[in-house]
């Protein structure tokens, strides 16, 4: 048997360990510096609706697909107030950089079945109508934005000629209802809501066609991964964000995208991605920046508490202005205490702009007004704001699904016994942390014996 030699293994393990040493740290002559040799994979740019469909979409909805032409409108839409820059800002040229600017923004633009119905004539698809009474008042605004909660694909059936899809409301509407928000005065569309899935990928990429061929400032829903998540305007020489979200998730039919897809192409609510584009916004210039959110319960004037947590995430990020939609009902302004001090205004939600939706909670709307100044620092700061109360009303001297302010000078003279009890509800709602514009006229029809045409005006608050 060979006696144990500690000094012979000893020496050996020394010998391995200098090996070791001399093989790990020499310079690796044959490998390129890390610089060079990492590969960044391209990101996938789709080249088409088509190319997008075979990445993106996991199966297809169950519905049958339509050929058919694009709809045209029946009306010219006007020429858009904004273009877009080289360097992605949207601008107007025709303005003088005041440093003052009043913006007006809406909640949920639909166009659902009896809209449809409607709106259908021999000659098109006329939805004009319905803003006929908001065209003057938005003349007033420097941007409009509102929600456009709708797809718009001619490879899908209408909600008039399909009204549900595996069990949820089927929100595709044909494209000239963008013409009636065109010369409305809309100038921006929020996009990300709970019926982006309802065309599928396809539907997705028609929906952003038709709104860049109506010229529309847009956000909220894009074609891939590479698109800018933070749209900025320039507005008066302020430069504004826009960022959009859902929160309200996708009625299942996210499932119908693959993973990537989602990322791609939807804007899911998660903190991550609100302080990434909030962070984004600054460094690209932003003096002010809105966050506009699809959240909370359908059909009630109520706040969840995830609404209010999601609210102080957006505050402490950095935000200065939030506005929600997606319950097709008005939701209390509030006022929120951001971790850095700031104060933080939330209309949690401006309810329904225009719709067929017949519960009274769904008819009661508001315009918010939202005033914005360069103070003496140089920095953008709120001004004032407002809201003018309004109500879709179902017909209304002709027309169908009528938005009609409430308050004068912005009703124009309109007559109803529905306005004065509209507008007890939205005060009630909206709280009195803001106020409504305008005055209340108690208005009775003419021409009856012993009535006047006018009873005496009620002021704000009275």
């Amino acid at each position: 048997m060979k006696r144990f030699s500690f000094k012979k293994t000893f020496c050996i393990l020394l010998a391995l360990l200098m090996a070791w040493g001399f093989f790990a740290c020499r310079p690796k002559e044959a490998q390129k510096p890390a610089e060079d040799n990492a590969r960044t994979e391209e990101p996938f740019i789709p080249a088409n609706a088509e190319e997008a469909a075979a990445a993106y979409e996991a199966y297809p909805l169950e519905y049958i697909p339509f050929t058919r032409k694009k709809a045209e409108p029946v009306r010219e839409p006007e020429v858009p107030r904004y273009t877009r820059g080289d360097d992605g800002v949207w601008r107007r040229t025709d303005e003088e950089e005041s440093g003052k600017a009043v913006i007006m923004i809406t909640g949920d633009l639909m166009c659902q079945t009896r809209q449809q119905q409607a709106g259908k004539t021999d000659k098109g698809y006329s939805f004009g109508g319905s803003f006929s009474r908001v065209e003057a008042v938005f003349d007033k605004a420097d941007l409009v934005a509102g929600n456009l909660e709708a797809t718009l694909s001619e490879s899908a059936p209408y909600m008039a000629e399909q009204n549900k899809v595996e069990g949820y409301p089927h929100l595709n509407a044909p494209a000239p209802f963008l013409e009636a928000v065109r010369n409305a005065g809309f100038d921006m569309l929020m996009m990300s809501n709970n019926h982006n899935c309802d065309a599928g990928v396809r539907g997705i990429y028609d929906t952003i066609d038709r709104v860049e061929e109506y010229g529309f400032i847009h956000t909220g829903l894009y074609r891939n991964s590479e698109e800018p998540r933070v749209t900025l305007v320039e507005v008066k020489g302020m430069r504004l964000a826009f960022l959009n979200y859902a929160a309200s998730g996708f009625n299942g039919k996210d499932a119908h995208l693959t993973e990537e897809g989602r990322e791609a192409l939807l804007a899911a609510y998660s903190e991550e991605k609100l302080c990434r584009d909030v962070a984004q916004a600054r460094e690209a210039g932003a003096e002010f920046v809105f966050v506009y959110i699809h959240w909370g319960k359908e059909y009630s004037n109520g706040v969840t508490k995830r609404q209010w947590r999601i609210a102080r995430e957006i505050a402490n990020a950095g935000a200065d202005y939030i506005i929600g939609s997606h319950p097709h009902a008005l939701e209390p302004y509030r006022r929120i205490l951001a971790d850095d001090g700031r104060i933080v205004p939330v209309f949690f939600s401006l309810g329904n702009f225009v719709s067929h939706q017949k519960k009274v909670v769904s008819k009661d709307t508001v315009i918010l007004r939202i005033e914005l100044k360069r103070d003496a620092s140089g920095a953008v700061k709120l001004k004032k704001q407002g809201y003018i109360p309004c109500r879709v009303f179902t017909t209304f001297r002709g027309k169908s699904y009528v938005v009609i302010p409430l308050t004068e000078p912005y009703n124009r003279g309109a007559v109803s016994k529905y306005i004065a009890p509209a507008y007890s509800r939205i005060a009630r709602v909206v709280g009195d942390k803001i106020e409504a514009l305008g005055r209340l006229v108690m208005r009775v029809r003419a021409g009856k014996k012993g009535i006047p045409a006018a009873a005496p005006a009620l002021k704000v608050g009275e």
